[in-house]
């Protein structure tokens, strides 16, 4: 069999170069918005087992983790200047197009036997890689195994690449999705959990990157135009003009990133409508995956944790509101004096005090993992009533589509990181009747949600991420358009920033 370099093999060589440079840029961004890395779910302040900022963690009660945001510069990340919202829509997209080539390029393998370029057929070729690496190393170029273009180094690590490491960069880039994180929380625990995954997809950043050093180097050790040619041409016949084509797509693969950057941070909005385009069709499928965690006590966030037991409670992002109303609930301990409003469009508007919440909820109460859009994460126990059962009673008119809900917070007033503007959020109706859609108003069975964790109550939204689980909730309307409200993007962070009312992943 020819083992050469087929025209699907070469195309997809060079969509490769595309995808993974714009996946390594994006994810700095992301990586940028919260630079540090844990073993542990509860993110416990100063235990990170690595951190990229200068930056220290503030000591006020109440802060913002956007506070810890550190701007790379645009010629690193894509876009820079933390815009997290912007990254996440790049790496999407490049997601989509990624794994959809990995899939085709690992299904042309199998029906092609062009497998055999990558997986060894004998054990012969371990003994050899390292003869190989030997010959590297004293600056002698290693012959290829009979048969193949490869020398049995280059099978080995194009293999791993390939085969390995690529699947387990998708893996571990699917399990940070709250939606399927949460719905397969038992794989998720058994991958070492939330945070150590998140360190695993870096270390897979760091191995493409290692990857791709050592590639550029061989590639010139073995002769520049001879190599480069294989991979526009298919042979090295005319090492001149596949060389020189090669090398003026790298410098488009550059313009390219140049104007993704530029366009990114001159018109945000039109990278949102074309992730909408491309990402949300799919993304859309992780609604039919309801969360379904499987946590208990012993695993939430405030127990003793580590060599020296150190505990760190349920973290808390943002402040309070600032408003003589709500400092009267607070001292007056909430249970007599705070009602949530449910109305819109429904049969049976209502109020409910924190009692009646209680006596509703009869006990119910769920053990969830919380997932911070930036990175943190912490282990919660949340008592309270499901909103399908709050919706039930209500009684949703024909029409009813989605779900708004509304904040004590102001932005402009309580957090000086944002502009003004009461903080708000909304769901489809699936998300709000999906079963561990809470509303929440006791955390850790200590009788109450403390105020930098939202309370007296809450919203939980656990296959979503922790910003659209809205705090200080104040009112729950049913309506028939979310789009007509304020700039009719779902809510506070949809409205002013850059991020997808769609939070799956």
């Amino acid at each position: 069999m020819d083992l050469g370099f087929p025209w699907w093999l070469r195309v997809e060589h060079f969509l490769n170069i595309i995808f993974i440079s714009f996946l390594v840029r994006s994810g700095l961004e992301i990586l940028s918005t919260y630079p540090k890395l844990y073993r542990s779910q509860h993110t416990v302040p100063g235990r990170s087992w690595a951190q990229f900022t200068v930056q220290k963690e503030p000591k006020h009660k109440f802060y913002t983790v956007g506070g810890e945001y550190s701007d790379y510069s645009p010629r690193i990340a894509l876009p820079g200047r933390g815009l997290l919202g912007l990254g996440r829509y790049w790496h999407f997209i490049t997601v989509t197009g990624f794994v959809t080539c990995w899939v085709t390029y690992f299904i042309l393998l199998l029906v092609t036997g062009q497998w055999r370029r990558y997986v060894p057929t004998s054990w012969d070729v371990f003994p050899q890689a390292w003869q190989d690496m030997l010959s590297y190393l004293a600056f002698t170029m290693p012959h290829p195994v009979e048969g193949m273009v490869f020398n049995a180094l280059q099978q080995l690590s194009y293999g791993f690449i390939i085969l390995v490491l690529t699947p387990l960069v998708i893996l571990t880039g699917a399990f940070q999705s709250p939606a399927i994180a949460n719905h397969f929380s038992r794989i998720t625990r058994l991958l070492g959990g939330r945070q150590v995954i998140r360190s695993a997809h870096f270390l897979c950043l760091v191995g493409y990157l290692a990857f791709f050093a050592i590639h550029v180097v061989l590639v010139f050790l073995h002769g520049y135009l001879h190599e480069t040619s294989k991979m526009v041409l298919g042979h090295s016949d005319n090492p001149v003009l596949g060389g020189t084509i090669f090398t003026v797509g790298l410098m488009l693969l550059v313009v390219l990133h140049v104007v993704a950057t530029r366009w990114t941070l001159a018109d945000g909005r039109a990278v949102e409508k074309l992730h909408n385009r491309i990402v949300r069709p799919w993304s859309n499928l992780l609604y039919k995956l309801p969360a379904r965690m499987h946590y208990d006590r012993s695993n939430i966030t405030g127990k003793p944790v580590g060599l020296d037991n150190t505990t760190q409670n349920f973290r808390g992002s943002g402040r309070p509101p600032e408003t003589e109303e709500y400092f009267a609930l607070m001292a007056n301990g909430y249970e007599d004096d705070y009602v949530l409003e449910i109305g819109g469009y429904v049969e049976h508007p209502m109020t409910l005090t924190v009692a009646e919440l209680r006596e509703l909820a009869a006990g119910h109460s769920q053990t969830t993992l919380h997932h911070c859009v930036q990175g943190f994460t912490s282990i919660g126990r949340w008592r309270g009533i499901r909103l399908s059962e709050l919706l039930d009673l209500a009684g949703p008119l024909p029409g009813a589509t989605d779900v708004v809900y509304t904040s004590f917070q102001n932005m402009g007033r309580d957090d000086v990181l944002y502009e003004g503007g009461s903080y708000y959020e909304s769901t489809p109706m699936v998300e709000a009747r999906m079963p561990q859609t809470l509303i929440a108003f006791e955390l850790n069975d200590e009788g109450e949600i403390p105020a930098k964790n939202g309370g007296p109550v809450r919203l939980r939204l656990e296959t979503s991420t922790g910003f659209r689980s809205l705090k200080w909730l104040e009112r729950i309307e049913v309506v028939n358009r979310y789009d007509i409200i304020l700039e009719g993007r779902g809510g506070y962070f949809e409205d002013t920033d850059f991020f997808d009312r769609n939070q799956l992943i």
